[in-house]
């Protein structure tokens, strides 16, 4: 397999309905380049930078999102996108730089511009019953009293790896 380094793509190229290569530039040189492909796999990473304030690598722009729907791809799950909430806000010179987990484990919280603890909120029916409600039980997450993940059903090789792991 051929490795292109520091190589943009800018489309992908099409016969009919089928993806068959791909347009793109050299960046240190700007020479362009035309591939030709039995299959595409398109691994470009996120879209992180597409927020003002992330933590992000500035490559995380979300064009390869943008290759794969304008060649007629259906984009699903976009609701996965990752998303850190301890970023810095402020001073400006820090801005997008990513706080330490460390923080939130030495009893820092998150709250919004309003003071409320907004990672309450909007949680997929899907993930609620492994998640706390609120701040108390959020705590009892933090000091070992998971009274919601007591709810879910593991399997028994599961709990008996947790088991002996809290030992």
């Amino acid at each position: 397999m051929e490795v292109h380094m520091e190589c943009t793509i800018v489309s992908l190229l099409k016969d009919g309905d089928r993806v068959v290569g791909a347009f793109g530039y050299e960046r240190e040189h700007g020479k362009f380049k035309l591939f030709q492909a039995k299959s595409i796999i398109l691994a470009t990473g996120g879209l992180g930078r597409a927020y003002k304030i992330t933590s992000n690598s500035w490559e995380g722009t979300g064009d390869g999102h943008a290759l794969a729907y304008h060649a007629g791809a259906e984009l699903i799950d976009m609701e996965f996108i990752q998303f850190h909430p301890t970023g810095m806000v402020w001073p400006p010179s820090v801005k997008g730089i990513l706080v330490t987990e460390g923080v939130r484990g030495e009893g820092g919280v998150l709250r919004n511009k309003e003071g409320r603890r907004f990672m309450f909120d909007d949680i997929p029916d899907n993930y609620k019953s492994s998640t706390a409600d609120n701040e108390e039980e959020g705590w009892k997450y933090t000091q070992g009293t998971r009274t919601r993940a007591a709810r879910r059903n593991f399997s028994p090789a599961i709990t008996s790896l947790a088991a002996s792991c809290v030992k």
